[in-house]
C-alpha cells in the first residue's frame, strides 16, 4: 500500500502501445516479456512511469477500445518466452511497419495448445481453480467460443438457446470442456505473467498504469450476458463541432447506469477489482461520460440526431403553456420525443430551415424552451458523475487519471478540479482561452499529465511538420527562451520534449515514438507511425510495430544520455 502512497511526486513516463515494442524474445509482435527489457531502460534513464493501452481481448477487432470482453486479457500478449516455449518466429531485423494481429494471435494459440495438450492434466487443474478464483471466465470463455463458432457474427444472430447466457455456459461447459479450460488456462497464463510483471516493476520502483475504456462493444460478452446493464437502442459517440461537422458515432450501447447502481455497481467493481491485480494507476476513458454522455439513435450514420443522456426533456405541458404544441416541431425534424411527453432539442436546431421559416412570436417562445433546464441538468449531472467518480475510487487503490480532452463543459472542469483528479494536458491544444497562444510552462495545471502525442493524434514531429504554421511554434518553442531555432529533426523534438518535461504537470509521459531521439525512419516519416487515426476503418489502425527491438533501442548510450539530462533537469526523477 505505502508503493500506491508514493507515486503522487513528480514523475516523468512512457506510454506505449505493446504489441508495438518487438523484443528479441518476442513472437512477431511485442508482448509482455517486452516490458521487461522496456523496464530497465526505462528505470536507466529515469522514467519511473510505464502506462500501457487497453490489453483487452478484440476478438477478430483491432482496437482495444471495442473489446469482446471487459476482463479478458487478450493472448496475444501472452509472452511464449516466459512459457519457456522457446519459438522463433523472427530475423532480428524489423523489415515492416506492421503487424498483423489476427495471424499472430492464431500462431501463439496453436503453439500454446499443443503445450496445453501435452500437459493436460496439470493445466486443467491450474484452468479449474482460475475459474473458481475469477467466475467472470465462465461468461467469456463460453462467449469467445460461440464468437469464434460464429465468425464474428453479432450474438444477436446466433441461435435462439445460445441468447440465454446460462444455457449457453452449461452447454460450453459441459459439451466442450476441454476446449473452454483451454480458453480459461490462456486468461490464466495472462494473469500470471502481467501480475508478475507488476511485482517486478515495484521492485524497480516503477509504476505501471493501465486503462479502463468507460464504453464495451455491442458484440461482446459483457453486453451479451448483462443486457440490463447497457440502453440497447442507443449508441454513445461525440457532439459535432469544429472537427467534425456532423459529430462521431460509435456503435458502443449507452451505460444504463440507473440499472448499475441498482446492482450496487458490481460489473464495474469486479473490472476495477481484477484490474488493480496489474496496475497502480489507471486512465479513466472519457471521464466525460461519467456525468453525461452523447446518445445517439443506434441505427444513425451521425451524431446529429443525439443529446446529451440523460436528459430531463422538455415536457408536453412545458411546450403547451407557452402555446406552443411539440408535434409541429417534431415534423419540422427540430425536436424528438425521445420518452412519452418529454422532447429533446436537436443539436444546432436554430439552424435548420424549418425553424429558419418560423415566424418571431414563434421564435421567441421556442428557443427558451431550449435552454429551459440547463441550470437542473448541470446540477444533475454533476452529483451523477461525481456519486460514480467517488464510488470507483471505493472500489480500487489504483490512482485514476481522468482523460478529460476535447470540449469539456465548465462544471465538468470545476468538479473534477474540486475532487483533485489527475487530468491531463496535451501540448499542442493546450492554450490561453484568452488570446489563442500557447501558454508557458510554469501554467499548466499541477494535478495534470503534460503530453506531446496520444494514442489518438499525429506524433510530436508530423504535427510540428505537417499540422498549422510553423512560425508560431518556432517562436514559442524557441525564440522565448532564447534558444538557437533548431536545424535538424533531431533539434526540433529534443525542444519539444526539454519544455513538456519542464511543465508543471505532477506527471509528464510521453508517447514511446516521441522519444526516438536518432531514429531515422521515426523522424523522416512520423506519419508512417503513429498507433490511430480516429474515423478510419479499424483495420488500417493497431497494426504499429516499432522499427527496431527495444533492445537495440535502450542500447543507444547518447539517446540515454540525453533523456537522463531531460529528466534530471525537469526534476522528475523520482
Amino acid at each position: 500500500m505505502e508503493f500506491f502512497e508514493n507515486v503522487k511526486q513528480r514523475r516523468a513516463g512512457v506510454l506505449v502501445s505493446l504489441p508495438s515494442i518487438v523484443s528479441e524474445h518476442s513472437f512477431e509482435c511485442g508482448d509482455i516479456y517486452s516490458l521487461y527489457p522496456l523496464g530497465d531502460w526505462a528505470k536507466d534513464v529515469g522514467f519511473s512511469i510505464i502506462q500501457l493501452l487497453p490489453l483487452n481481448d478484440t476478438g477478430f477487432g483491432y482496437s482495444p477500445y471495442s473489446a469482446i470482453s471487459a476482463f479478458a486479457i487478450d493472448p496475444l500478449y501472452i509472452s511464449l518466452y516466459k512459457l519457456d516455449l522457446n519459438v522463433k518466429s523472427r530475423k532480428r531485423e524489423i523489415r515492416s511497419l506492421e503487424n498483423h494481429p489476427i495471424r499472430i494471435r492464431n500462431l501463439k494459440l496453436e503453439i500454446i495448445r499443443k503445450y496445453f495438450l501435452e500437459n493436460k492434466k496439470e493445466v486443467i487443474n491450474e484452468a479449474t481453480y482460475f475459474l473458481e478464483k475469477n467466475p467472470w471466465c465462465y461468461s467469456y470463455v463460453t462467449f469467445r467460443i460461440l464468437y469464434e463458432e460464429y465468425k464474428g457474427e453479432g450474438w444477436w444472430e446466433w441461435p435462439k438457446e445460445f441468447l440465454d447466457p446460462n444455457y449457453a455456459k452449461e452447454y460450453i461447459f459441459s459439451k466442450k470442456r476441454e476446449e473452454a479450460l483451454f480458453w480459461v488456462y490462456l486468461q490464466k497464463i495472462a494473469y500470471d505473467q502481467l501480475s508478475e510483471l507488476k511485482t517486478h516493476y515495484e521492485d524497480m520502483g516503477i509504476y505501471l498504469k493501465g486503462d479502463m475504456p468507460i464504453l464495451t462493444s455491442r458484440n461482446s460478452c459483457d453486453v451479451w450476458e448483462h443486457p440490463e446493464y447497457f440502453i440497447m437502442d442507443l449508441q454513445a459517440g461525440a457532439p459535432p463541432d469544429d472537427f467534425s461537422k456532423t459529430g462521431q458515432t460509435w456503435g458502443f450501447p449507452v451505460l444504463n447506469w440507473d440499472v448499475l447502481e441498482k446492482s450496487n455497481y458490481s460489473w464495474w467493481k469486479e473490472r476495477l477489482s481484477y484490474l488493480e491485480n496489474f496496475f497502480h494507476l489507471y486512465r479513466v476513458d472519457h471521464v466525460i461520460g461519467m456525468y453525461r454522455i452523447w446518445s445517439i439513435p443506434k441505427d444513425d450514420s451521425t451524431a446529429l440526431r443525439g443529446w446529451f443522456h440523460p436528459q430531463f426533456g422538455i415536457t408536453k405541458e412545458e411546450f403547451l403553456n407557452v402555446g406552443l404544441d411539440p408535434k409541429r416541431f417534431e415534423l419540422l425534424g427540430l425536436i424528438h420525443e425521445f420518452i412519452p411527453d418529454h422532447y429533446i432539442f436537436y443539436w444546432d436546431f436554430w439552424k435548420e430551415s424549418g425553424y429558419q421559416e418560423l415566424n418571431e412570436e414563434t421564435k421567441a417562445k421556442l428557443y427558451p424552451l431550449s435552454e429551459l433546464h440547463i441550470k437542473e441538468e448541470e446540477k444533475h449531472w454533476r452529483e451523477s458523475g461525481e456519486k460514480i467518480l467517488e464510488i470507483f475510487e471505493s472500489f480500487s487503490s489504483m490512482l485514476p487519471c481522468a482523460e478529460d480532452l476535447g470540449s469539456v463543459p465548465s462544471f465538468i472542469r470545476e468538479s473534477l478540479f474540486e475532487r483533485q483528479m489527475i487530468g491531463i494536458d496535451v501540448v499542442r491544444w493546450t492554450k490561453s482561452f484568452t488570446t489563442g497562444e500557447f501558454i508557458p510552462e510554469k501554467s499548466y495545471r499541477e494535478n495534470a499529465i503534460s503530453v506531446l502525442s496520444t494514442h489518438d493524434t499525429s506524433l510530436a514531429l508530423d504535427w510540428w511538420k505537417n499540422e498549422g504554421d510553423k512560425e508560431p511554434k518556432f517562436q514559442f518553442f524557441f525564440d522565448r527562451l532564447g534558444k538557437p531555432r533548431p536545424e535538424s529533426d533531431d533539434e526540433i523534438l529534443l525542444g519539444l520534449l526539454s519544455f513538456v518535461f519542464g511543465t508543471s504537470s505532477l506527471f509528464s509521459i510521453q508517447l514511446f515514438q516521441d522519444l526516438a531521439l536518432g531514429v531515422p525512419g521515426v523522424l523522416e516519416n512520423p506519419e508512417k507511425h503513429r498507433i490511430n487515426l480516429p474515423g478510419t476503418a479499424d483495420h488500417s489502425n493497431w497494426i504499429y510495430r516499432f522499427p527496431i527491438l527495444i533492445e537495440d533501442f535502450a542500447s543507444d548510450f547518447k539517446r540515454n544520455l540525453v533523456l537522463r539530462k531531460l529528466i534530471l533537469d525537469s526534476g522528475r526523477n523520482s
